[in-house]
């Protein structure tokens, strides 16, 4: 890490000696990789130096994941009816260890291979719990740098804008002259706009939707691992799962609590107890 922090200084350092000593000029090619140079090599330095380098690639990975096609939810539900059907036929250890094998990494495959070896169902319960919130804990991690990556844009535009500003103000000969240079001072500033706006921060937001989905999949595979823990009936969990998935579905289309109509004498109950219930208060 400080030799990390040492090379972004220099880098830093190198950026900064370029953009007092290129040519000034109109808005030109010269102008805009200056301008680019600063925003985008000051935020990589500005970053290194904050972050570990394996903090970094770990969070472009998730972004990554996040960003590339997800698995849908009701082939998670059939993958823990399946293993459940055959949990309950008899399967014995060495069959549930080739399926573990067979699983990806991830918290259903953690389950599975708790279940194969015949853990404690509580302390199961516990080392499936403590897992979802590292994996949680991570996406927000990742969330938080993309936030804070989308704080330093804008910054870092300013700054240019504040270097070609000095460097103006040694070649204009009056203040006409430095109006003119107005225009390619700014161009730092609006790539640093443009690059949080429309770049780290709805990637942020891609991030914070991903974290919300993410949490109710492991919700479910805890469930799901736990009910085949239980031996419950495969119909059984199936259909408490896809009950669950169907309730968040509605949920998300209609988040407005539903109007009741009541009768004239549920009515004239409900205001006979809520009067009751003042005269007790």
């Amino acid at each position: 890490m400080v030799w990390q922090i040492i090379i972004s200084v220099l880098l830093l350092t190198g950026i900064f000696f370029l953009s007092f000593n290129l040519e000034a000029g109109g808005m030109g090619l010269v102008s805009n990789l200056n301008a680019l140079m600063i925003v985008i090599g000051g935020t990589i330095c500005a970053t290194l130096m904050t972050y570990p380098m394996k903090k970094l690639i770990w969070t472009f990975q998730i972004l990554k994941k996040s960003l590339g096609p997800q698995e849908k939810i009701d082939g998670l539900i059939q993958a823990v009816v399946h293993l459940s059907r055959n949990y309950r036929g008899g399967w014995d250890i060495r069959h549930l260890e080739q399926q573990v094998k067979d699983l990806p990494p991830g918290l259903l495959k953690t389950g599975v291979g708790l279940i194969a070896y015949q853990y404690d169902r509580d302390k199961s319960e516990q080392v499936l719990h403590q897992e979802a919130l590292c994996i949680r804990s991570q996406y927000e991690s990742a969330s938080k740098i993309l936030q804070n990556i989308s704080q330093i844009v804008p910054s870092m535009g300013l700054i240019g804008t504040i270097v070609n500003f000095i460097r103006f103000a040694g070649l204009a000969s009056d203040i006409h002259g430095l109006a003119g240079y107005t225009a390619v001072a700014f161009l730092s500033t609006f790539y640093g706009v443009l690059l949080a706006r429309l770049g780290l921060i709805p990637l942020a937001d891609k991030l914070k939707e991903c974290i919300v989905e993410q949490a109710f999949r492991m919700d479910l595979i805890q469930e799901g691992i736990l009910d085949i823990w239980d031996q419950e009936h495969p119909r059984a969990i199936q259909f408490k799962l896809e009950s669950r998935l169907a309730a968040r579905e509605t949920l998300n289309q209609n988040p407005k609590s539903p109007t009741v109509a009541l009768l004239p004498s549920e009515k004239m109950a409900l205001e006979g107890k809520s009067v009751g219930s003042m005269l007790v208060n």
